[in-house]
């Protein structure tokens, strides 16, 4: 659920340490400040298993080491020879690279960034007459 529902409607979860309203989580929310809140609260340890993403590092120094996957290094280089192919003035090759390092962040992007943005959860619960996924 998004913030301004989980303040609209359950704020008051947050400060509520009556221990019959704790049960199995329902809902993930996630703060402005990046954190996230579990709805209601958990009435035992559960494991939340979840992906995310860092901002890049700035390459300044000799030595900076890039954030980007190792699998994916090709990318930087392609994006450096596009910069050198421009500075040397070859023009055909400069093209070639630019192509080669727009497709590798394209892939990148694909793999990493363009997912939606939800939690689903996995918890099986046995009813009395079948098994159903909650």
């Amino acid at each position: 659920m998004d913030y301004q529902e989980y303040l609209d409607n359950y704020v008051d979860y947050e400060y509520n340490s009556d221990s019959d309203m704790q049960t199995l989580p329902r809902h993930v929310v996630r703060a402005p400040s990046q954190e996230f809140i579990i709805l209601p609260t958990p009435d035992k340890a559960y494991e939340l298993v979840y992906e995310y993403y860092r901002n890049p590092v700035s390459l300044e120094l000799y030595d900076d080491v890039p954030s980007v996957p190792l699998e994916f290094k090709h990318i930087i280089v392609d994006g450096a020879m596009f910069y050198a192919y421009q500075f040397r003035a070859d023009t055909q090759a400069s093209q070639i690279a630019q192509g080669k390092f727009e497709q590798g962040i394209k892939y990148m992007r694909s793999l990493y960034i363009n997912r939606y943005d939800y939690v689903r959860s996995t918890v099986l619960t046995r009813s009395s007459s079948s098994l159903r996924v909650s």
